[in-house]
């Protein structure tokens, strides 16, 4: 919700500004600046991206209101249980709470345990599904970083179409004033919409799909944890240290602060 108050006040900015010096309202609205910019942007999209994935990028507004995340305290909780419940029945008893797990990933990985797929086979499998619904949850970033990028651009055509108008009825002098302004309203939205819009959203996006990425990762150390047969009490203290104090996963360090953090480890 916070993002869509970030959105609303750089729309009232941009409102009181104008307000503060007397403009009225009506000289930053112009329909043919809208049809050129915002038309403009999602026909450059379409050539990048085709009509799949700039509409998963328009769906993907709906993460501002309702975040996806990953309990990941529940869900540590949860592979406790299930170590005891494995290692008092058998693997094949997780198959009873298979129809209780709600997350296709986390589904997934609790259906390869009850497979009895051999624990160092599982990272690599699902490994490989976590990158795959990172890619996909990284489109609608991508996708309004792109927007961001081509609408000044367009913004500026918008202008110099105008200012082409505005030339070309130089016979009227009294009209080039307010023609000249109306042209440069395009600037304003393609610029506007750039970086009050397009870009925020694109990053506010990309950290989002970032964040489900790290909490994949955690699930999946629990499953491998899980099919090693560890007791829940080390399932729980091992994947606790992979948690802020929110209970989000830890942002992966970096390459250089990775290597001396191992040669602690190590000695």
């Amino acid at each position: 919700m916070t993002s869509l108050l970030g959105l609303l006040c750089g729309f009232l900015v941009i409102i009181g500004g104008a307000l503060s010096d007397s403009d009225p309202l009506s000289s930053l609205v112009s329909l043919t600046a809208v049809i050129i910019v915002i038309g403009g942007s999602f026909a450059a999209l379409l050539t990048q991206f085709g009509l799949g994935r700039v509409l998963a990028g328009m769906k993907g507004i709906v993460w501002l209101v309702k975040p996806p995340k990953t309990d990941l305290r529940k869900f540590i909780e949860q592979v406790a249980e299930w170590s005891s419940l494995a290692r008092s029945q058998g693997t094949l008893a997780l198959e009873n709470v298979l129809g209780d797990v709600k997350d296709p990933f986390q589904k997934q990985g609790l259906q390869m345990i009850v497979d009895n797929t051999p624990p160092d086979d599982l990272p690599t499998i699902l490994g490989i599904m976590a990158e795959n619904t990172g890619r996909i949850q990284e489109t609608p970033a991508e996708v309004w970083e792109a927007a961001g990028g081509y609408s000044p651009t367009i913004g500026v055509m918008g202008a110099v179409l105008g200012l082409i108008h505005v030339m070309m009825r130089l016979d009227h002098p009294e009209e080039l004033g307010g023609g000249i302004a109306t042209a440069f309203v395009a600037t304003i939205y393609g610029v506007g919409f750039a970086n009050l819009i397009a870009l925020p959203l694109g990053n506010r996006l990309k950290q989002l799909a970032q964040e489900l990425e790290r909490e994949r990762h955690v699930v999946i150390q629990g499953f491998v944890l899980l099919a090693e047969g560890k007791p829940g009490i080390l399932i729980r203290q091992n994947l606790q240290s992979f948690l802020t104090d929110e209970g989000k996963a830890k942002p992966k360090p970096a390459a250089d602060e990775a290597a001396p953090a191992a040669a602690e480890q190590a000695a």
